[in-house]
């Protein structure tokens, strides 16, 4: 839109220069071309008005207390879209009615040659991208509306094998652009899980919480005891209902591991139901070095109206991920949305309806959401298994540790550190068969005054709250390394778990 833009600035242009000129007069100059797209739609002041008029509507509604974005900077960035504003209608008054830019409005990227000098005065070299040589016309995406009857368009799915990995691609070839994929699951491991989860407790736990008169309030959490089928210790989870965040509704619930005793319990029903395949698909498609499986969470849905569109994780280096394998589906229709969104903010969508050959891997940017559904009319409840894994380095060990703090270990990264590298590696020396452990940790509370803040009888650790997420060692949700006795193998440590 320069022709506008220089309008606004008091030039006016008879016809701006084409695309080409410009990829032309800069690959002149030396510089590689990387990126030439024309966006070929005309655009009338009116356009442009509305697209300013919701700029300022979105920048109004900047959050500043999330410290994503200065108060400064965002006074600075409404003052400029209203002033363009008045800028746009004294243009409309002087009798200019449309912004002349046919066919070249486009976006270029060059990248610098390889000549700059590094501090040695040596040849400081960079990575030589791929070169455009003439610009390509944009072609925008299906744009992904939240309504009952959605464009969908078709993903490849062929049959799948266990511990068969098959990354996502739309139904005419196109790549996906996230890190998602497909990948068969050992046929026990669904069961094994569910058999977990009945003799803990939680599985009646979740059905009874799922009722519509027994739902938790948005933003709420509460802590759960439940008892071990294996050793009959006690240990605690956690159940969360989430907010409903940028405009999505549902009732979901998230019901998770909340003690190191209950994580390395879920860990034994993970190895039992042959999760090492699933390790071994993920690190040997990615080329990674090593990986560790973060537990089990549960995921409960009865109605959702429109879900919350989100990643998991982003720019770690594709080395932190999610695991989603169904429990419990009450109906035929999909139940997860897989979104693409282009860099003008496009969208194609398609949704995937599960099954028990099959659970899906959420990485780097693989946009998702819970489909739309209601199963009150038949009392059912939507339940999926969440397992999150990661090669811990310093990239992922941050993703990790700050995906949410809410649940066990509270980000605790010195915890997750400890974990690193214990359930897969590409020697085959590692896996969750003849897992050791995690290394030595010691925990140390994260605020003073612990010893008074958790209560005569440490009440204060069962709620959700400062106390809990911060009185690491006072209110013991850490193994002691005498009892965990890092690097010897669990089948030694605890022998009443599941091998």
């Amino acid at each position: 839109m320069h022709s506008f833009f220089l309008q606004l600035f008091g030039v006016h242009p008879e016809k701006p220069p084409t695309a080409s000129f410009f990829h032309r007069t800069i690959s002149r100059l030396g510089l590689n071309v990387v990126t030439s797209t024309t966006f070929p739609t005309p655009y009338t002041f009116d356009d442009v008005t509305s697209y300013l008029e919701e700029a300022v509507e979105w920048i109004d509604e900047m959050d500043t207390t999330q410290q994503r974005v200065s108060q400064e900077m965002k006074r600075s960035y409404y003052q400029l879209c209203s002033d363009l504003l008045y800028r746009v209608e004294d243009l409309k008054e002087g009798g200019y009615e449309e912004v002349y830019t046919g066919g070249y409005e486009y976006m270029i990227a060059a990248q610098l040659p390889n000549n700059n000098s590094d501090d040695d005065g040596g040849e400081e070299e960079h990575a030589v991208l791929p070169t455009v040589d003439t610009p390509t016309p944009y072609t925008p995406k299906e744009k992904y509306r939240a309504d009952r009857d959605p464009n969908v368009e078709q993903l490849q799915f062929p049959p799948l094998a266990p511990g068969v990995l098959e990354t996502y691609k739309w139904a005419n070839g196109d790549p996906y652009d996230g890190l998602s994929a497909r990948i068969g699951i050992p046929p026990q491991l669904k069961d094994t899980i569910i058999a977990y989860a009945k003799g803990l407790g939680i599985w009646d736990i979740i059905l009874n919480t799922m009722e519509p008169e027994n739902q938790m309030r948005p933003d709420s959490t509460k802590i759960l005891t439940v008892a071990s089928p294996y050793s009959g210790q006690n240990f605690t989870w956690s159940v969360k209902r989430p907010d409903n965040f940028e405009g999505s509704s549902s009732d979901m619930h998230w019901f998770d591991i909340a003690d190191e005793a209950a994580h390395e319990e879920a860990l034994r029903a993970l190895a039992k139901g042959g999760f090492d395949e699933v390790l071994n698909a993920i690190g040997t498609y990615l080329g990674l070095d090593n990986l560790v499986s973060f537990s089990i969470g549960i995921l409960a849905v009865t109605k959702a109206d429109k879900g919350y569109v989100h990643v998991d994780f982003s720019k770690s280096g594709k080395k932190a991920a999610n695991f989603l394998v169904n429990l419990q589906t009450p109906a035929d229709d999909p139940e997860l949305t897989v979104i693409e969104e282009d860099d003008v903010g496009n969208r194609r969508r398609a949704q995937v309806k599960y099954s028990n050959e099959f659970g899906i891997l959420n990485g780097d940017d693989a946009m998702h959401a819970t489909n739309e559904c209601n199963h009150r009319a038949t009392g059912g409840v939507r339940i999926t298994a969440s397992i999150f894994l990661s090669q811990l380095e310093e990239a992922s060990l941050k993703q990790v540790a700050e995906h949410d703090k809410y649940y066990f270990p509270f980000g605790n990264m010195d915890w997750i550190w400890s974990q690193r590298g214990r359930h897969w590696n590409k020697d085959g020396t590692a896996s969750m068969m003849n897992d050791k452990g995690r290394q030595p940790f010691e925990p140390v509370d994260a605020i003073e005054g612990c010893e008074d803040r958790v209560g005569e009888n440490k009440e204060e650790c069962m709620v959700h709250g400062e106390v809990r997420m911060n009185c690491y060692k006072t209110c013991g949700f850490f193994k002691d390394d005498g009892e965990y006795r890092p690097g010897e193998e669990r089948a030694v440590v605890s022998p009443e778990l599941p091998f």
